[in-house]
């Protein structure tokens, strides 16, 4: 699979990016490794912040390759299938955020109370971790992509 095999089967379009989209990008992953690390907020909320830091990374990286994921059930795990294919995660950091994004769901829709100080803690550390190799690989691999400073 590639992402233009992702794209001739309607699960992502292609559409160019911006320096300004992407830092733009880089300030919510940015402010939801920060809120998943306030303790008074309840662990639910903070893995919540967390995934969607790591999810946003996750876009950063498909918009950055030139593609959005199509409105459409399922496009968060398109997104997240999509890291193989922009930044070559492999299959272990795949399976923790297809775990991290049911958690999440169930947090949201399900049930308050959920999360545990170890899935807090993993969603904290992935987010932080695809935000570092995200950071890098636009670096290597789409310079004039990268916010100045």
């Amino acid at each position: 699979m590639s992402l233009e095999q992702y794209a001739r089967n309607g699960w992502i379009v292609a559409e160019p990016t911006s320096g300004d989209e992407i830092q733009r990008l880089l300030s919510i992953v940015d402010r939801g490794i920060a809120d998943a690390k306030i303790e008074a907020i309840s662990p639910d909320l903070r893995m919540v912040a967390a995934f969607s830091a790591a999810l946003t990374a996750a876009t950063i990286a498909l918009r950055a390759s030139g593609y959005r994921t199509k409105t459409q059930v399922g496009h968060h795990l398109k997104t997240i299938e999509c890291m193989e294919f922009t930044l070559g995660v492999d299959s272990k950091l795949l399976n923790k955020m297809r775990a991290l994004s049911k958690k999440r769901n169930a947090a949201s829709y399900d049930a308050a109370g959920n999360v545990s100080e170890q899935e807090l803690k993993l969603a904290i550390s992935v987010a932080t971790e695809l935000r570092t190799d995200v950071t890098v690989w636009l670096t290597n691999h789409h310079p004039q992509l990268v916010p100045k400073s």
